[in-house]
C-alpha cells in the first residue's frame, strides 16, 4: 500500500501530525510504534479497578490549548470532559496558593517585587519573551529583585512542573511563554477517564480518515536513496512514502536509524551533546478511602535546587523530597472505585539518580506528612521508575523529551526539518514551544506549516 507519510511513534506529537495531516489535508498516513499500546506517556492501564496513567499529568491548558485546535479539526471537540484545577503549593505543614498566598510569608517589598514580576510574565509579549531563550529563571528572578528563599524556591517548583529541568537550568524565555499562556487561559485540568483517553480518541479520528496505526512495529532503519528518505525498515517489512516524520527519540532517529555518514559531523556532534529532562520516580497509591479533596498538590521539601541535585546524584536523600500530586481520581471519580481514592506522588530526579529503591519509602513518607493518615489509607502501591520510563519511551526516562534548557530553546532547540531531504521531526524534540504535551503538539504545528512552505499538498495544515 502507498502512504502519503510514515510516521515514527505515536506519542502525542505524532498522533497530532497524523490527525491534522488526515483530518484537514487528506493524507494517507502510516504510524509505526514499537510498542504494544498507543500514546507513549499519555497511556492509561487498569488495575483492580482503578485507572492509572504511565505518567502524572496535568494538562496545562487543557481545550484552550493546542490540544483543543487538533480536538477540533477532528470534529472531536466534545469527546473528552475536563476537569480544571488551580494547583495548591505545600510548604512545612501549610497549602496555599502561588503567588497571594505568600502574603504574610515573605516581606512587604519582597512580595511586592513578586506581584510585579508575575504581572511582567503574564503581559510580556513573544519577542520580548525570546530575547530571554538564553537567561536561565534564576538569574531573570535576580534581576528583578527576586531574592526571597521561599519565593526562589515556589518558581522552581513551577518550572520543574513545567519543563522537569532546575531554575539554574531552565530557559527563562520558556518559562515565561509556560507560565504566560497557562495564566491566560486558566484551563489547567484533567480528562475524564484518564490520560489515554486523549490518545484514544485521537487514535480514533485518525482512522476514520483512513490513517493506520501499527503497533508492535519497532523500525530499525530509515531507508535513504539517492540522499533522501523514502521510507523504513523494521524487522519483517519494508514500508515507503515521500514524507517520513519521526516523533521517536530525536537522537535516536538522526544517530541510531539513520545510515552512517548521511548526518554532518557538527550537526551529530550537537545532537548528541544536548540533554533531556528530568526523570521521575512515580508511586500511584490505591487508598481504601479519600484522605483529600485537592486535585493538585506540588510540594516544596527544600529551598536550594543544586544542593538537592548533588545530593539526589551521590545516593544523599533527604528525609522528604519535593512532590507532584495529582489526585486523579478527584477529577475524574471514574478513575477508582466507589470510596476508594487514586493518588499518584512523583519526584522529578536525574536520570542518574543511584538506588532510586530507597526513594520509594521517602516518597510515602512525604506524601504521609502532607496527607495524615495516608498509611492507613493504603491498599497497595504501583511503582514506575526512571528505567522504566525509559523502556516504554527511550530519551532517558525523560518526563517530556528534550531538555527546554538554556541553549536548547528558541533557534537553539532542534529544526523540525533535517539535514535529509524528505526526513522531519516532531514531538518534544524539535521545534515547539510550551508545557509538555503541548510542546509536542506545537512542534507538529510547527512542521505542517513548514510542509505547507515546501510543497502546495500540504498547505492549509495550521491549526484552527
Amino acid at each position: 500500500m502507498n502512504y502519503d507519510v510514515i510516521v515514527i511513534g505515536s506519542g502525542i506529537g505524532g498522533l497530532s501530525f497524523a490527525a491534522v495531516a488526515g483530518a484537514r489535508l487528506g493524507k494517507k498516513v502510516l504510524i509505526l510504534e514499537k510498542n504494544a499500546t498507543i500514546g507513549g506517556r499519555l497511556h492509561s492501564f487498569q488495575r483492580d479497578g482503578f485507572t492509572l496513567d504511565i505518567g502524572a499529568h496535568v494538562i496545562s491548558q487543557s481545550e484552550k490549548g493546542p490540544l483543543g485546535s487538533v480536538l477540533r479539526t477532528l470534529g472531536k471537540q466534545g469527546h473528552i470532559t475536563w476537569k480544571h484545577v488551580r494547583p495548591m503549593t505545600s510548604y512545612r505543614g501549610e497549602i496555599f496558593a502561588f503567588p497571594r498566598g505568600l502574603q504574610g510569608r515573605i516581606s512587604e517589598d519582597e512580595y511586592s517585587r513578586l506581584l510585579n514580576t508575575t504581572s511582567e510574565i503574564v503581559n510580556m509579549d513573544e519577542a520580548a519573551s525570546r530575547e530571554l531563550d538564553d537567561v536561565d529563571l534564576r538569574t531573570y528572578l535576580m534581576r528583578k529583585g527576586i531574592s526571597d528563599p521561599l519565593v526562589l524556591a515556589c518558581f522552581n517548583n513551577i518550572v520543574m512542573i513545567y519543563v522537569c529541568v532546575p531554575y539554574h537550568r531552565a530557559s527563562a524565555g520558556e518559562f515565561i511563554r509556560c507560565f504566560r499562556e497557562e495564566a491566560r487561559s486558566r484551563a489547567s485540568g484533567y480528562p475524564v477517564g484518564g490520560c489515554g483517553v486523549i490518545s484514544s480518541v485521537l487514535a480514533e479520528g485518525i482512522a476514520e480518515n483512513g490513517g493506520l496505526i501499527q503497533t508492535g512495529s519497532r523500525v530499525k532503519e530509515i531507508i535513504v536513496e539517492n540522499g533522501r528518505a523514502v521510507g523504513v525498515r523494521t524487522e519483517n517489512a519494508e514500508y515507503r512514502a515521500p514524507v517520513v516524520v519521526s516523533n521517536a527519540d530525536g537522537r535516536r532517529t538522526l544517530i541510531d536509524l539513520l545510515p552512517e555518514g548521511l548526518l554532518p559531523e557538527k550537526e551529530r556532534s550537537r545532537v548528541r551533546e544536548m540533554s533531556y529532562s528530568y526523570s521521575m520516580l512515580i508511586v500511584r497509591m490505591a487508598l481504601k478511602h479519600p484522605v483529600t479533596d485537592l486535585k493538585l498538590i506540588t510540594h516544596i521539601a527544600g529551598l536550594d535546587p543544586e544542593q538537592y541535585e548533588e545530593a539526589l546524584l551521590a545516593g544523599r536523600f533527604p528525609e522528604e523530597v519535593p512532590l507532584f500530586m495529582p489526585v486523579p481520581s478527584n477529577f475524574s471519580p471514574e478513575c477508582a472505585p466507589y470510596g476508594r481514592q487514586l493518588l499518584t506522588a512523583g519526584a522529578i530526579i536525574p536520570y542518574e539518580t543511584p538506588d532510586v529503591e530507597r526513594l520509594e519509602e521517602i516518597i510515602v513518607e512525604t506524601a504521609e506528612k502532607i496527607l495524615p493518615g495516608l498509611r492507613e489509607a493504603l491498599l497497595w502501591r504501583h511503582v514506575t521508575t526512571p528505567k522504566d520510563l525509559h523502556a516504554a519511551a527511550l530519551e532517558n526516562g525523560a518526563i517530556i523529551g528534550l531538555g527546554q534548557s538554556v541553549g536548547q530553546v528558541g533557534k537553539g532547540r532542534p529544526d523540525v526539518e533535517t539535514a535529509v531531504p524528505g526526513l522531519y521531526l516532531c514531538g518534544a524534540e524539535a521545534g515547539g514551544t510550551g508545557v509538555g504535551i503541548e510542546l509536542a503538539i506545537n512542534s507538529t504545528f510547527d512542521l505542517l506549516a513548514r510542509l505547507g512552505e515546501k510543497d502546495a499538498s500540504w498547505k492549509g495544515g495550521a491549526p484552527i
